[in-house]
């Protein structure tokens, strides 16, 4: 069996997505930037790097909390030009809580229909 490039769920992921929820709408737009890990540290990339079907991991930032919503695993479904689309495929039950308590807050941007919380969109 010929062994590609392509990285595998079980495989650490190579990039990081630090980035901060700025929109809540039909899906979660995000701002950040896109780090790849490398032997000697990280490298600030450019979201071209990607491409669907790599995996990820994402440091998704909600205002006015100290910590981040550590998402584990993410599949990147699409690339264009400086946004990516990815699908959460591994956050901690309480992570998700957290993430579903922000975004119904009262303060929350409300819409007619539920964001979904297992898509983003990120702009890098």
């Amino acid at each position: 069996m010929a062994q590609g490039t392509q990285q595998t769920w079980r495989d650490s992921p190579k990039f990081t997505i630090d980035c901060v929820l700025a929109n809540v709408h039909r899906q979660l737009e995000a701002d950040g930037c896109v780090l790849e890990h490398l032997e000697a540290g990280c490298k600030l990339i450019t979201p071209d790097h990607l491409r669907a079907g790599d995996f990820v991991k994402v440091q998704l930032w909600l205002e006015g909390e100290e910590a981040f919503i550590d998402i584990r695993l993410a599949e990147v479904r699409r690339v264009h030009e400086h946004w990516i689309a990815v699908e959460v495929i591994q956050v901690s039950p309480n992570d998700r809580m957290r993430l579903k308590r922000f975004i119904d807050a009262p303060a929350a941007i409300h819409i007619d229909e539920p964001a979904l919380i297992d898509h983003l969109l990120i702009r890098a």
